[in-house]
């Protein structure tokens, strides 16, 4: 059937490709991102643009838009007593 050096080589293979991954996957740097977002009651008076100001180091305009996009918003209407959840930078 099979040649037995053709078995042994796909092992020998197998074996090496195994151990790459775990000394991969043990080396690879941990994800920024993987932090929850926090959740914000939006006060009376609040906007997008003045939370993400309040939260983010810079330019709030990219915060704005990870605000968006977490909590799925098509425009940027919000009410007082709205929850939102907002990304960890």
């Amino acid at each position: 059937m099979f040649d037995i050096r053709i078995l042994r080589s796909v092992g020998l293979l197998l074996a090496i490709l195994s151990l790459v991954l775990v000394i991969g996957l043990r080396t690879a740097p941990e994800s920024q991102g993987g932090q929850e977002p926090q959740a914000y009651i939006v006060q009376p008076g609040d906007s997008l643009w003045s939370i993400a100001e309040a939260i983010s180091g810079g330019d709030p305009r990219e915060t704005v838009g990870g605000i968006k996009e977490l909590n799925h918003l098509q425009g940027s209407t919000i009410q007082a007593g709205q929850t939102l959840l907002l990304p960890v930078s």
